[in-house]
């Protein structure tokens, strides 16, 4: 009897113990939650870096759709142009900035590859777009000088009206040079965050 008090005694004992440990336990799970919440946060991170790189897509298709409209571009034209081109290229450059600070904290198996492959996408896209802006922008350059020089000679003969011309195409040529330095900045930028988000990319794998 006494045996029988004694092993009932200490099951009671062990459940007691069970139960506290399991307690503890329950306790202790809560602590996985800052994981997910630090995950959370670098999604909204890479959905922002989405965000710009669209926008910029955006942009550059505008660009592109102005270069390629039959209307004659004037030298304010070329400028907002410039100044268009100048905008991307920084927002480009920050975006590289950007993904370089995530590689740099990006965790191995973080299973955020879905992200990085997107923002390699486009940062693809802007970078081909780059260069058919750059592309677009050098032929209407040797255009606006074959013109250039063809009114030159018809403004020798004396013409006031042919001598504005020529001013105005001098002009224009101002600011196509000028466009030209700026698109040539835009595709430097263009490279880099292709290059940036391709290392992201391999990075997040």
């Amino acid at each position: 009897m006494k045996n029988k008090i004694a092993l009932t005694a200490g099951l009671i004992l062990l459940s007691g113990l069970g139960l506290a440990f399991a307690g503890a336990e329950a306790k202790a799970a809560p602590k996985a939650a800052p994981e997910v919440k630090q995950e959370d946060a670098k999604v909204t991170e890479f959905k922002g870096i989405l965000f710009k790189l669209v926008r910029q897509d955006e942009y550059l298709d505008e660009a592109i759709e102005t270069l390629d409209s039959s209307k004659r571009l004037s030298a304010h034209d070329l400028s907002a142009m410039g100044l268009s081109l100048k905008m991307i290229a920084g927002n480009l450059n920050r975006v590289s900035v950007l993904n370089k600070n995530e590689f740099a904290s990006i965790q191995p198996g973080a299973n955020l590859s879905k992200y990085t492959n997107a923002i390699l996408s486009y940062s693809k896209s802007v970078n081909r777009k780059s260069a058919l802006v750059s592309a677009r922008v050098a032929r209407l350059a040797a255009a606006t000088k074959k013109a250039g020089m063809r009114d030159a000679v018809s403004s020798k003969k004396g013409a006031k009206k042919g001598g504005r011309k020529l001013l105005q195409l001098l002009e224009e040529q101002k600011a196509l040079a000028a466009l030209a330095a700026d698109a040539r900045t835009l595709r430097s930028a263009s490279r880099s965050l292709n290059a940036t988000s391709k290392w992201l990319y391999i990075a997040s794998k």
